[in-house]
């Protein structure tokens, strides 16, 4: 009877660490999904601040090209965040990881 009792311990532990590993997979890429939820919104918020600020403007120089700046910034950071999306899942893929499944 012991040696079952042994068995079971040894299969237990293992069961633990899996569910471990599965869980900091699950957490990293609930982590990472709710950052580029938090990015897009971000940059939606961004463009229409930059929106109202070029309508605003009234045809002054300044105050245009600081609009414009605004909607270009929020454009590049978009892209940004999407291209480290696609890196995360390039580098999930080949290492293959198994974060974002």
């Amino acid at each position: 009877m012991a040696a079952s009792s042994f068995d079971i311990n040894i299969g237990s532990e293992v069961q633990s660490r899996v569910a471990v590993n599965s869980s900091l997979g699950t957490f990293v890429s609930k982590s990472i999904s709710a950052v580029i939820m938090v990015a897009g919104l971000a940059t939606f918020i961004y463009m229409i601040y930059g929106g109202v600020q070029w309508v605003t403007s009234g045809g002054e120089k300044g105050k245009l090209e600081e609009a414009r700046n605004r909607i270009t910034n929020a454009i590049l950071g978009l892209a940004i965040v999407a291209a480290s999306w696609a890196i995360f899942r390039l580098i999930d893929y080949f290492f293959g990881i198994g974060i974002t499944k």
